[in-house]
């Protein structure tokens, strides 16, 4: 898989611009600031229909406009067969965005996943083993999106009916509200909550033995650990009547938490991903070396997984990776990288980019003042 192109109108600092990618490696150079992350971030976009950057899409907005369009180009390879595939998306400060594929409208965002599946590094990365554990639970669920795009409307059907649970909890705390109705919330959790706990336990038993394997080739030998710990128990299993039922027993237990509360105490929204580096947690004992390295090989794990479930390779993308590596550690991630995906790399200095990368060069602090 490639991204042969990429075309960015009023998207962040840029106004207009065409990036064109080489087929295997691709380095984006330029001074802080630039624009070269926001390339990637477009990628990334059009592969998850999220940022890795912020949790709102008006920001991706130029200033001053009231719109954003990214125009990707992708080859695609089953076999000795070559595809083409374009996807147009636009992002809006308000109202409603639109969406093309192959250059036909499409009526549903979600309608273009899977077009383009890519793997994203980046220093927001961290927070997934420094931050909370919805920091977690997000790269998890991103995980899954790539490994199956319909997962994408699972996650939202869950997330609608937890908030409107929430509402319900929330008012009848605060004296407003009776609890009418919880029950049929109840059961509208339990479909898509035991759809997304046994993905996510099958998407981070995909990604586990990749990220163990990349963090000790990277970092020299340290363990590294990835487990799934489900909120619900039992909610790694694929039978859903067994998750529904132990999740319905959840509820019972917690009940009167929940009406204190006024919020949902069980469910996948609680759920933790645990990381660990030489058999220490990585949230609290990881050095900062450490968590840079354990950020990068969960991607790596992550891109393999896909590339697994797919049969071809992923869009591999890496922001600034090898800022904070010595010498030998940045080409033990080279020698890390997997040889077949096209990867496309930044950095604020073209000596950070190992030579061995035989990476072709973007001066995109050149074009960002063009």
């Amino acid at each position: 898989m490639l991204v042969r192109s990429v075309e960015l109108t009023n998207f962040r600092a840029w106004g207009s611009a065409t990036f064109r990618f080489d087929d295997r490696a691709t380095a984006l150079l330029g001074p802080n600031a630039c624009g070269k992350t926001s390339v990637l971030e477009a990628i990334w976009y059009a592969a998850s229909l999220s940022s890795h950057r912020s949790s709102a899409d008006s920001v991706m907005v130029r200033a001053g406009e009231t719109a954003a369009v990214i125009r990707a180009e992708v080859e695609r390879h089953a076999g000795d067969a070559t595809r083409a595939e374009s996807i147009e998306l636009e992002v809006v400060t308000q109202g409603r965005a639109r969406q093309r594929l192959g250059g036909a409208p499409v009526g549903r965002r979600r309608d273009v996943l899977g077009t383009l599946r890519a793997s994203i590094f980046a220093p927001e990365r961290q927070a997934v083993i420094r931050g909370d554990p919805g920091d977690r639970r997000k790269f998890a669920d991103e995980l899954l999106v790539q490994l199956h795009p319909r997962y994408h409307g699972v996650i939202r059907e869950y997330e609608r009916a937890l908030r409107q649970r929430n509402t319900l909890l929330r008012e009848h705390a605060a004296g407003r509200r009776s609890l009418e109705g919880l029950e049929a919330w109840d059961e509208a959790l339990a479909g898509p909550g035991a759809a997304l706990s046994a993905g996510r336990a099958r998407a981070i038993a995909a990604l586990e033995p990749h990220a163990r394997e990349a963090f000790e080739r990277v970092g020299g030998g340290t363990s590294f650990a990835v487990a799934y710990l489900p909120n619900v128990p039992g909610s790694a299993s694929d039978d859903s009547a067994a998750w529904t039922a132990s999740f319905r027993e959840r509820l019972a237990a917690r009940a009167a938490d929940e009406r204190i509360r006024g919020v949902t105490l069980v469910g996948p929204h609680r759920d933790e991903v645990e990381i660990a580096v030489a058999g220490l947690p990585a949230r609290t004992h990881a050095s900062h070396g450490e968590g840079w390295l354990a950020a990068t090989a969960l991607v790596l794990g992550g891109h393999a997984a896909v590339a697994g479930a797919i049969a071809e390779e992923p869009v591999l993308l890496l922001d600034d990776p090898f800022t904070l590596l010595d010498p030998e550690r940045r080409q033990r991630l080279v020698d890390a990288l997997p040889p077949d995906a096209q990867v496309l790399v930044t950095a604020a200095d073209p000596a950070e980019v190992p030579p061995s990368l035989k990476a072709a060069a973007i001066d995109a602090g050149e074009m960002s003042h063009g």
